[in-house]
């Protein structure tokens, strides 16, 4: 049986492209994983990294890479990303070769491209980018002048050792092709869809209210207050808003907590595991988003969320973002608000009837096994043959 090494910087029990992988390949493969926490299935072997990231260097070496932006000290860089990588560490372990390395994001691509390099290992790279690392905070300037060489220096070094990557939407893989300089259509489109789940059906609306849900993590750059904004345009009496948020930013989830306390209209309920998501927001009429595009990553954003809200057979509000607005329109799921004002999408939501809520919610329905992880486990299965 051939063996593939799946590398990623990440809780790797609950990363769901890792345990999609994981998932397409178990049964054909000897899986191998370095991550930072095991998963439950003893056919799969395991070694740990060390939770060391950007934010763990020194003033100094920040200084240090400051000034290679400048003059382009490699050194420097080097150094760093042996650093961040703890790949004098990971070097330690007596792997055995892979036939194919799966490098999830960039530093699962340089750690890739130095195993290979340091035990002069024949083995394939398929590079799963997931989002567009080089403009991962394009508007902040302290991470672009020591973040992004690191990244960028990483991507390219590592060029020549990638067999297949993948990304999670075209715009962003047409943005890798330019950094690359491969051709058109050379990436190949993993999304963030969930898994199918069979047993669930549409719900019919209860008592006249429409119970509007948005789950995911409470993190400041998503602005979840406009949809706490959004539902001062809408009547309490008839709609319903319920946050189901992992608190990853505590201060920022105590603030939406605050603002919020003074509408009735508004729930936050805990959240539940990954494998619970869609049968418990298959209990609400629609799944809300508003994210602004104030990145790069953001502007072209096709989260697991919007995949969950179609598992649990819910119709779906969001903004005009570029690649979930697609999937909502292409699939005739819900509406898309001129702009990304809570007022806009309140708009929306207002003027759909509860017999259109609930053709949205059969269109959910109807799509649900086409738009689900079935066919992402099917495309990374062929990824792999076709490295072999």
């Amino acid at each position: 049986m051939k063996s593939i090494l799946i590398i990623s910087y990440s809780d790797l029990h609950k990363d769901p492209r890792v345990l999609k992988q994981i998932q397409a390949l178990k049964y054909d493969y000897k899986i191998i994983t370095i991550g930072y926490t095991t998963i439950n299935n003893n056919n799969l072997y395991f070694y740990p990294a060390r939770h060391i990231t950007s934010k763990n260097l020194s003033q100094k070496e920040k200084l240090s890479l400051i000034i290679s932006y400048f003059f382009c000290y490699q050194t420097y860089i080097k150094k760093a990303l042996t650093r961040i990588t703890d790949l004098e560490f990971i070097l330690s372990y007596n792997i055995i070769k892979p036939d194919i390395i799966i490098a999830n994001d960039w530093n699962g691509l340089f750690l890739a491209s130095s195993l290979k390099s340091k035990h002069s290992w024949d083995s394939k790279i398929y590079f799963d980018a997931h989002e567009y690392s080089p403009k991962q905070f394009s508007n902040s300037l302290k991470w672009n002048l020591t973040i992004k060489p690191l990244i960028n220096n990483a991507l390219k070094k590592a060029k020549n050792d990638i067999g297949i990557m993948s990304t999670v939407c075209d715009g962003i893989a047409r943005e890798y092709e330019k950094f690359f300089n491969y051709s058109k259509d050379h990436i190949r489109i993993i999304t963030n869809a969930a898994e199918f789940n069979v047993n669930l059906k549409p719900k019919e609306i209860k008592d006249g209210k429409i119970r509007l849900i948005h789950h995911g993590g409470a993190v400041k750059y998503r602005k979840l207050e406009l949809m706490i904004r959004m539902m001062k345009f809408l009547d309490p009496d008839k709609y319903e808003l319920t946050f189901m948020l992992i608190k990853s930013d505590p201060a920022y989830y105590n603030h939406l907590l605050k603002i919020s306390k003074n509408l009735k209209n508004i729930n936050f309920i805990e959240p539940v595991p990954f494998s619970d998501i869609a049968r418990t927001l298959n209990n609400y009429d629609m799944g809300v988003y508003i994210l602004k595009p104030n990145s790069f990553n953001t502007k072209y954003s096709l989260p697991n969320k919007l995949f969950e809200f179609i598992q649990a057979r819910l119709a779906i509000a969001i903004g005009p973002s570029v690649e979930m607005s697609k999937i909502v329109k292409d699939n005739n799921l819900g509406v898309v608000s001129k702009n990304f004002t809570a007022k806009s999408l309140a708009r929306c939501i207002g003027q759909m009837t509860p017999e259109k809520i609930m053709e949205y919610k059969y269109n959910s329905d109807k799509n649900a096994q086409v738009l689900s992880a079935d066919q992402n486990i099917i495309r990374i299965k062929k990824i792999i043959k076709d490295l072999e």
